[in-house]
């Protein structure tokens, strides 16, 4: 009898009711660590209203030639993780107001100054970089996704990097324009006679 009481004792303490199990549920979610890097806002949501002094102009210059197709991106339309928005984008934007979505320079060396922008549709769902040569002179940069890229001017210099896997070093004829994803890679665009090229100088 004795060791009757014990073996059902001892079923009994094993076992846990419905209410019992949801509750040990709830309280292993409460202490299981977060995702920061799934959970951490997008930027979009507590971005403060910022307008680019140049960015009527571009966007002029972008309706002149592709009517309302395209226009220049801005905090709100933008995919910037808060992480990256607070450590790269602010400290940078005190000296250049323009960034990371313009960026001004001699783009193809004739001496006459240009601007490039990331810009965006009217969906907002397809990005690239406009570098506005002229009044009704602009090239669209359509090779890559710019949803997350920052860009700044390259002064004119030899720029080394790769170009489908091979090192290369380039000569710029004008300046370059530079175009960094945040701790994933940056490639940078040359003028080449009639057409822009990249080569990539970071992984």
């Amino acid at each position: 009898m004795l060791m009757l009481i014990v073996a059902v004792s001892l079923l009994s303490c094993g076992q846990s009711s419905p209410d019992e199990k949801k509750e040990a549920a709830t309280t292993d979610s409460i202490n299981k660590p977060i995702d920061t890097a799934r959970t951490t806002p997008v930027v979009k949501e507590t971005a403060p209203s910022h307008s680019a002094p140049d960015e009527a102009a571009v966007n002029e210059a972008l309706k002149t030639v592709y009517g309302n197709d395209w226009h220049v991106l801005n905090d709100q339309e933008a995919k910037w993780m808060k992480d990256a928005f607070d450590y790269f984008i602010v400290p940078k934007r005190k000296e250049d107001p323009n960034y990371p979505y313009i960026a001004k320079g001699d783009f193809n060396g004739d001496s006459k100054p240009d601007m490039a922008a990331v810009v965006t549709d009217a969906i907002k769902k397809n990005f690239r970089v406009a570098v506005v040569l002229g009044p009704d002179n602009i090239k669209l940069w359509e090779e890559d996704i710019m949803i997350d890229a920052a860009i700044s001017a390259v002064p004119k210099s030899t720029v080394q990097g790769s170009e489908n896997e091979r090192p290369k070093k380039i000569k710029m004829k004008g300046d370059g324009i530079n175009v960094e994803y945040f701790e994933k890679a940056s490639f940078v665009l040359y003028w080449d006679r009639s057409s822009f090229k990249r080569i990539q100088t970071g992984d």
